[in-house]
């Protein structure tokens, strides 16, 4: 099996199964972030214990790329701190795709942390 191969599976997994869809009740941050050029969207709804990551939850509409990449992000942001999580970059979430993204769709996978970003600022 080839690593794209293994990619393209768990992103299609993510995106038939988001893990943490849901909207989470009385959020310590809720952020809603859209892609204008294609229209996804994603709302990321985060509890906080302090300054970690207790509960984490997304909604949101779109392609399988930014579906994907906001249940891979949830997933990683459990347990870390805000400090932590400002520190994830774009190099490191492309990662999860291989690197094998053209450049609209490198704006799909980067949507949720871009709404993450704007939300550890508020």
């Amino acid at each position: 099996m080839t690593t794209d191969f293994l990619y393209r599976e768990e992103i299609l997994d993510h995106a038939a199964n988001p893990r943490n869809w849901g909207k989470m009740e009385n959020p310590s941050v809720e952020i809603e972030e859209t892609n204008p050029l294609c229209g996804d969207e994603v709302v990321l709804d985060i509890i906080l214990d302090g300054e970690q990551v207790r509960e984490v939850g997304f909604e949101g509409a779109g392609c399988a790329i930014a579906i994907a990449s906001s249940s891979m992000l949830t997933e990683k942001m459990r347990g870390k701190t805000k400090k932590e999580l400002e520190n994830l970059g774009e190099k490191e979430v492309l990662s999860w795709f291989g690197g094998s993204l053209t450049s609209s769709r490198r704006d799909c996978a980067l949507l949720p942390l871009v709404a993450l970003k704007k939300g550890l600022r508020e």
